[in-house]
């Protein structure tokens, strides 16, 4: 930022910021023809530019954990585990993502959910423990975990309970209980978050934008409802591996200005 110049910032907007390279979504009680006559006398009259196909950022494929550490000021240490995934935009499987994102709520849906339910209530190792999936992601994606463990209990402790938790998912089939009340906690989500106009924009415009086309929000619940126990499995199998494993973990630091306050 420091050695940003204006002239920087109009070549990117120049570049980048041009009608044949947006998504214009309108949602709402609208008229459609004055939304059309709206759409055409604001930007109607903007010329289109040539954008240039942005060059593919390939990751070299990993092949063994990687380990990073980061010192910063804090009461408590943290970890995070990002498992390589693909996200609906780019796998092979059309179903995996949904798999994955049931995965995700079977780990981390609320209370009941297991994270929250073993390793915070049960087990007391953690003080807050999460895992998340975004489906939608334009590029492949991670597969979250993170934990924050108590005063009593290390970080050792908290990266191997959810390696714990991990494999328990990999060996044993959730039970049709649960995996109907993920579902149903999935799909009441997605229909709650409806109610908010600004998120139908955003769902749509997102799915519009990574080439996926809106339509598939109308899919969601029906392809959710469609994956088995099975399918949780076998992604927790093919993905949630050592070889697309990266582990970052935050190492308090002490507060000096604030020790020396203190005494």
């Amino acid at each position: 930022l420091n050695n940003l110049k204006i002239e920087d910032l109009a070549d990117w907007y120049q570049r980048w910021y041009t009608p044949n390279n947006a998504t214009l979504v309108v949602v709402g009680d609208v008229n459609p023809e004055n939304v059309f006559a709206m759409a055409e006398q604001y930007f109607g009259r903007l010329e289109n530019r040539p954008v240039k196909t942005s060059k593919p950022r390939l990751e070299h494929p990993q092949t063994g954990e990687r380990r990073v550490a980061v010192k910063a000021i804090a009461k408590l240490p943290y970890i995070m585990l990002g498992y390589k995934t693909p996200s609906l935009a780019t796998a092979e499987e059309d179903w995996e993502p949904y798999a994955l994102s049931v995965l995700g709520a079977v780990l981390d849906g609320g209370r009941s959910a297991r994270l929250s339910k073993r390793l915070v209530r049960e087990k007391e190792l953690v003080s807050a423990a999460g895992a998340g999936y975004n489906i939608f992601s334009r590029y492949p994606t991670l597969f979250l975990f993170d934990a924050t463990p108590t005063e009593k209990h290390s970080i050792e402790e908290a990266e191997q309970a959810l390696y714990g938790e991990i494999k328990d998912i990999q060996e044993n089939l959730v039970s049709e209980k649960e995996l109907r009340r993920v579902k149903a906690q999935v799909i009441a989500s997605e229909v709650y978050q409806q109610d908010s106009i600004q998120r139908q924009a955003t769902v749509i415009g997102s799915l519009e934008t990574v080439g996926l086309g809106w339509q598939l929000m109308d899919e969601y619940n029906q392809r959710i409802n469609s994956i088995t126990a099975e399918q949780v499995r076998d992604v927790a199998r093919k993905y949630l591996v050592e070889e697309g494993l990266t582990v970052a973990v935050l190492q308090p630091l002490e507060n000096k200005a604030q020790s020396n306050t203190e005494k």
